[in-house]
């Protein structure tokens, strides 16, 4: 074994040998940068004051003098092996080579080589060229050092640096020795005495005289030696305290009433109490060894062991506490079983279970628990029948709690129809798997039926799988079965008399709430029949008893009002304190004798209420009780306030009325000779207007002013449109209209129109075509029927986005049909009436929305129907069609 001194010297001397061997390197590049900087500042400074000594000589061109200076400064400095000096162009004018230039250096005197330090090898080593220039550039000096002289000094300082760092290396080994001695003898003394205690010589003392963390370590040492003594001294006395202890647990583990047994990692029962194989009923030898999966867990198969607790503690490696239902030779037990893992003195893993029979107090709880549920539900059910009279909700609610009641799956409620005499189907709730509408009544029974197989129930056999588990409860009003509820259930469930009793009582509970719901909804239905009375009828009343408290208002009254007072500030109150005029007005009286004789009154009164006058006529209506006295009084009264004002304003504007229907005829008269004589006038300037500038379109003109005649066109145009509209519906309204009849092909109007119509189609790309025999003929004015036909294309392409326009037409009977289709953004049915309406517009869909008049549709309605024809349009979301409907000969 290498020793501690050893491995401490030598990992020392390593250290320093690094540390030397660094130095060494470091200080040695230092010194050759040292050397080789001093080595290029010489060159540069022998070559710059070359360079100064020798301008006046190349200025003057004295060749000798200059030859005498380089050899001078070169004799000067041995380190010089050549100087020379060249003029601007590189011509060498002196030099210090004794056999001649070289003709090495002929190509490095050129100016345009010239640096100010050039590196080069020849036969003499390394050479340092070092150059100046003159004075501005008149010539230049070079001078050349060797590197040998360089060299030889840095080989110099590198070998006393060697010397000087294998002599530390000596020492340094010398010194680390020593004090590894120094340092490893108090820690071969720790060591020595730690091999003693490991022995167990726990009474000799490690002696270490340094005063540091050894001589620490070595007192350490020395207390723990005591304290282990101490220690194994305590451990001996304590066995025997052990061993009397665990006499009196295995005492206790025997005694105690709990079963606790311990499984090894195969889960086998390897230690067990005494109370153990009483609870399983087992004698202890068919007990120990065997699995807790034979015993406990026996409803775990082979393969799903691992799934067991024992392998949860295993795994886990944390307690368990749960409860396990068993049955021991036939009679079933719940055990509260607490595991925790634990290691024996071996290190084995092993499990400890702690298993109490609580069977009683579950048992006990169960019952508590399902007493509980039963009063809630009873509960619930109960509440929500009070809460409302919403039998949907009612049954619903119900229906919930039996299924959470009697643990199945689904369930249906089943009403009596009076007029068929079978139960219907109310409500379900669960699965929908093959649910029944109706049953018929041989089936319903006034007690409940319970079955173990729907196949013994021939009502439900053929409707439901096998397998279902089923219970029938009646819903009974006293002794009449008005319904049935049915739960479903996929597994077995006995009820007990008890809970029969509760499922009765909760049907018989659901009985009285549909007879209250029955009774509430005719109470409902005669209230709501009577306020509709009230409400609809066209009188103001309201109904008041022996002390003249308000018992009920209609609408109509409220609406007498003005709409001041609402219902809830009106009824049982007194009615001279919610209308105090009607004292005022002695108004007191008129109930008054009614009230003590019995008899109507009947009146018509003048009332002033809020700053208003309210004319009524009214009745007020004795109410009497058996004896024959009034115990209640009926007001009933018309509001004739209208048909007062209406008597007093019918007389003063009947003179207004004649006196503005002669003004009217007057203006009206004006009105057409202006529109007359003004559609005259601008149509002559606005003719010459539009040939003009038809006239300047064919002539040479830039694009810019085309786009503005274009436009002036446009809109002369339009305003001669709406002219000739202006005049067309004076003509239309003079109710005698000039047409110039004559037999017309229906073809060559519309191949004409269209042809028009398809430059301005053709800028929104949208083909006209045109599907019209040739052979139809029509009576009728040519100009007015191209006006229809213009409005009716104009109209398809103003308002198409995209698509096309087709154009059809047909005989029929006596007439021609022409249909002109579009697939625009069609009308609204709402509107569809209306288009044809004067000045009605529908808005357009261009990008550039085009104003008119609206009166093309209506013209051409009046041009069509002045033809003895029809004019209507279809359309439905998308698109619209144009219906004309011409006589092919015009009946006079």
């Amino acid at each position: 074994m290498i020793s501690l001194r050893f491995k401490i010297v030598i990992s020392t001397l390593f250290i320093g040998l690094l540390v030397i061997i660094g130095s060494y390197l470091v200080i040695q590049d230092l010194q050759t940068d040292i050397i080789e900087k001093e080595f290029r500042e010489k060159g540069f400074l022998l070559a710059n004051n070359l360079a100064l000594e020798t301008t006046n000589q190349v200025l003057v061109n004295d060749v000798v003098e200059l030859r005498n200076s380089i050899k001078e400064l070169k004799d000067s400095y041995p380190d010089i092996e050549y100087i020379f000096v060249t003029d601007s162009e590189g011509i060498v004018l002196a030099h210090t080579f004794d056999n001649g230039f070289p003709k090495a250096l002929q190509n490095q005197s050129r100016p345009y080589n010239v640096m100010k330090e050039f590196v080069y090898i020849s036969d003499r080593g390394t050479m340092h060229e070092f150059d100046a220039s003159l004075f501005k550039n008149i010539g230049y000096v070079h001078v050349g050092l060797s590197e040998n002289s360089v060299r030889a000094q840095i080989q110099d300082a590198s070998q006393r640096l060697l010397l000087l760092a294998v002599s530390s290396m000596i020492f340094w080994g010398i010194f680390i020795y020593l004090i590894g001695l120094w340092l490893t003898d108090p820690i071969l003394k720790l060591t020595k005495g730690a091999k003693r205690i490991n022995n167990g010589i726990l009474d000799q003392k490690i002696v270490v005289q340094s005063k540091d963390e050894l001589g620490e370590l070595a007192s350490t040492f020395n207390d723990m030696a005591s304290s282990l003594d101490q220690k194994i001294r305590d451990l001996v006395a304590s066995k025997e305290q052990t061993e009397t202890a665990q006499k009196y647990l295995e005492t206790l583990f025997d005694s105690i009433d709990d079963g606790i047994i311990v499984l090894n990692a195969d889960h086998k029962i390897i230690k067990m109490n005494r109370s153990f194989p009483n609870i399983m009923n087992l004698p202890r030898e068919q007990v120990l060894g065997k699995s807790c999966h034979e015993l406990i867990f026996k409803a775990a198969p082979p393969e799903k062991e691992k799934e067991c607790p024992v392998s949860s503690i295993q795994q886990t490696k944390k307690p368990i506490r749960i409860l396990h239902e068993i049955y021991i030779k036939g009679k079933r037990k719940i055990l509260e079983i607490n595991g925790s893992l634990f290691s024996d003195n071996t290190g084995e893993p092993e499990v400890i279970l702690v298993l109490r029979d609580v069977t009683q107090e579950r048992i006990l709880e169960e019952e508590i628990i399902r007493r509980n549920r039963e009063l809630t539900a009873l509960n619930e059910i109960s509440r929500i029948i009070s809460e409302t009279f919403d039998l949907d909700k009612i049954l619903s609610k119900t229906l919930e709690n039996l299924l959470k009641l009697a643990g199945m799956e689904s369930g249906e409620i089943y009403l009596l129809d009076e007029p068929s005499g079978k139960f219907t189907l109310k409500i379900h709730t669960g699965s929908e798997e093959n649910i029944i509408p109706e049953i018929t009544p041989a089936y319903i029974r006034g007690e409940i039926l319970v079955s173990d197989s729907i196949q013994k129930i021939p009502e439900f056999a053929s409707n439901r799988n096998p397998g279902f588990f089923y219970a029938g409860i009646p819903v009974k009003l006293k002794d009449r079965v008005s319904g049935i509820i049915t739960l479903w259930g996929k597994e077995p469930r006995a009820f007990s008399a008890r809970e029969k009793e509760l499922f009765l009582s909760i049907g018989n509970q659901l009985g009285v709430a549909m007879e209250n719901i029955t009774f509430y909804n005719n109470i409902k239905y005669l209230k709501e029949f009577n306020e509709e009375i009230l409400n609809n009828v066209n009188l103001a009343i309201h109904v008041v008893d022996k002390d003249f408290r308000i018992l009920a208002v209609n609408d109509e009254l409220l609406k007498l009002n003005k709409g001041k007072l609402k219902k809830e500030q009106i009824i049982n109150k007194n009615l001279f304190e919610v209308f105090p005029f009607l004292k005022e007005k002695y108004f007191n009286k008129e109930y008054e004798y009614v009230l003590n004789t019995g008899e109507l009154f009947q009146t018509e009164e003048r009332t002033e209420y809020e700053n208003d006058v309210i004319y009524t006529s009214t009745s007020k209506i004795p109410i009497k009780d058996e004896n024959g006295k009034v115990e209640k009084i009926i007001t009933v009264m018309k509001d004739v306030s209208n048909q007062k004002r209406l008597e007093e304003e019918l007389k003063d504007s009947y003179e207004e009325l004649r006196l503005t229907y002669v003004k009217l005829k007057e203006l009206y008269k004006i009105k057409d000779n202006f529109l007359s004589n003004m559609s005259y006038e601008l149509r002559t300037p606005l003719t010459s207007i539009i040939g003009y500038t038809e006239l300047m379109l064919d002539e040479n003109v830039t694009s810019e002013q085309r786009h503005k005649l274009e436009i002036i066109l446009r809109n002369s145009q339009r305003l001669s449109k709406l002219i000739k509209g202006l005049l067309d519906t004076a003509i239309i309204e003079s109710k005698n209209p000039q047409l110039d009849m004559q037999m017309l092909s229906v073809y060559d109007i519309i191949n004409h129109v269209a042809e028009d119509m398809k430059t301005l189609a053709s800028i929104k790309n949208i083909p006209i075509n045109v599907e019209v025999p040739q052979r139809l003929m029509v009576e009728g004015d040519r100009d007015r029927l191209m006006q229809v036909f213009s409005n009716l294309i104009d109209n398809a392409i103003k308002f198409t986005i995209k698509g096309s326009i087709k154009i059809t037409a047909e005989e029929e009977n006596e007439s021609v049909h022409i249909k002109i289709d579009d697939s625009g953004i069609g009308i609204p049915a709402d509107n569809l009436d209306m288009i044809f309406d004067r000045f009605y517009q529908v808005d357009s869909v261009s990008p550039q929305k085009e104003e008119s008049a609206g009166l093309g549709l209506w013209i051409s309605k009046n041009i069509v129907t002045a033809h003895r024809g029809k004019l209507w349009a279809e359309s439905k979301n998308r698109g619209s069609t144009f219906h004309v409907l011409l006589p092919k000969r015009r009946i006079q």
